[in-house]
C-alpha cells in the first residue's frame, strides 16, 4: 500500500482526464495482456488476442510485462494513434534512456531478480534508431489487432467515466471525486491510499496535484506516475473503469462480433462461421475445413448451403474450388445487408 499526500495546492490542481489515448491503451493492454494469470473480465479479449494470425508476437513485448517501464510520460496524452506514434519516434533518446534504466530498478525492487531484463534482451530502443523502429512497428502491428478494432467503444466508455466524474466535481468538489474512486482507493482527507499491504511508501504531491486518467486496460498495481523531466507537471493516476465480465462485455466487442452472435442465432454457429471465415480470406473447400476444425465433407456441405443462399460463390479452379462472399453475403457479415 502506498499513501498520496495533498496540499491545498495539490487539491487546486487535481483534475480528471478522459483518456491517455490510443498509444496509452495500448501500451497497458500489453501489461495486461502477459499477466499470467490476469483479471476474468479481459478472458474473452485476451483469447482473441492471443488466437490472432496477426504477427504481434515480439521480444519488446516483454518491456511492459509487471508494468515497471512508464512510456506514458515520456510520449505524453494523444489523441490519436498516429499522433502517439510520432511522440514515441520522437522522443529523446537520453528521456528513454532515463526512463528504462528507472523501470530496471523498479523491477528489480518489487521482484528481487537482478538477472537481465528480457523486455531489453533484444535491443536498445532508447539510443538505437533501428530499435526504435522495430518497436514502433510492433506497437502498431499489436494495436491493430487489439485495440484498434474495440476503440470507439473503449473511446465512449472513458468519456462517460470522465463525464460522470465532472459532474461530481462540479458538484460536491474535488474530495468527493477521490472519495469515489473505486475499490483499491481510500480517500482520508487529506490523504489517498492506495492498494493494500502492511508496507507503506508515502508520497507527497508537493504541490504539483494529480490527474485521474480512467483507463480500460489498466489493472496492475496502483501507481502514481512522476515527469522524468518536469517536476511541476502533475502525477498521474490511472483509474480502472472495468469492474465485471458485463463490463468487458460491453466495450471490448466489436459490432462485426455482434453480429456475428446473431448470425449464428440466425444461421447456426457453424454455418456463420463458415460465412465468416469465407470473408476473412477466399479459401478452398480444404482450408475452409481446416479453418473451421471440421471434416472436409461439413465444410463442403455448409458451403453449399451458403451457396444456394446466395451468400458465396464458388469458382473452380483445376481439382480445387474457391469461396468467395457475395455482395448479400459480404452485407449480412458487415450488419448491412442490401438485396440486389
Amino acid at each position: 500500500m502506498f499513501r498520496v499526500h495533498f496540499g491545498q495546492e495539490d487539491l487546486a490542481r487535481t483534475r480528471v482526464m478522459d483518456a491517455w489515448g490510443p498509444l496509452g491503451e495500448t501500451f497497458l493492454s500489453l501489461t495486461t495482456l502477459q499477466q499470467p494469470a490476469g483479471p476474468a473480465v479481459f478472458g474473452g479479449w485476451r483469447q482473441r488476442v492471443r488466437q490472432s494470425r496477426a504477427p504481434i508476437a515480439h521480444p519488446a513485448a516483454a518491456l511492459f510485462q509487471g508494468g515497471f517501464v512508464d512510456l506514458f510520460t515520456v510520449t505524453g496524452p494523444a489523441t490519436t494513434w498516429e499522433e502517439g506514434l510520432e511522440a514515441l519516434r520522437a522522443a529523446g533518446p537520453n528521456l528513454l534512456g532515463q526512463e528504462l534504466a528507472g523501470a530496471r530498478v523498479l523491477r528489480e525492487h518489487h521482484t528481487g531478480r537482478s538477472d537481465r531484463w528480457p523486455g531489453l534482451a533484444w535491443g536498445n530502443p532508447a539510443h538505437d534508431r533501428a530499435d526504435r523502429r522495430a518497436l514502433v512497428d510492433f506497437l502498431d502491428t499489436y494495436h491493430q489487432v487489439a485495440v484498434a478494432p474495440y476503440w470507439s467503444r473503449i473511446r465512449t466508455r472513458l468519456q462517460q467515466e470522465q463525464a460522470s466524474r465532472a459532474r461530481v466535481y462540479a458538484e460536491q468538489g474535488v474530495e468527493a471525486v477521490l472519495a469515489g474512486l473505486p475499490p483499491g482507493f481510500r480517500w482520508r482527507s487529506p490523504v489517498l491510499e492506495i492498494g493494500r499491504g502492511k508496507t507503506v511508501d508515502d508520497l507527497h504531491l508537493g504541490g504539483r496535484g494529480l490527474v485521474l486518467v480512467p483507463s480500460v486496460f489498466y489493472q496492475n498495481r496502483p501507481t502514481v506516475f512522476f515527469s522524468p523531466v518536469d517536476d511541476q507537471a502533475p502525477a498521474v493516476l490511472f483509474v480502472p473503469v472495468l469492474r465485471t465480465a458485463g463490463d468487458a462485455a460491453g466495450v471490448l466487442t466489436t459490432a462485426q462480433e455482434d453480429t456475428l452472435k446473431a448470425l449464428e442465432a440466425l444461421l447456426g454457429r457453424t454455418r456463420a462461421r463458415t460465412l465468416d471465415v469465407v470473408g476473412q480470406r477466399p479459401c478452398t473447400t480444404s482450408q475452409l475445413a481446416q479453418r473451421l476444425d471440421i471434416s472436409l465433407a461439413s465444410a463442403s456441405e455448409h458451403a453449399t448451403v451458403l451457396r444456394r443462399a446466395g451468400l458465396i460463390t464458388t469458382t473452380r479452379h483445376g481439382s480445387a474450388v474457391h469461396h468467395t462472399l457475395t455482395p448479400l453475403g459480404t452485407g449480412l457479415l458487415n450488419g448491412t445487408p442490401e438485396v440486389p
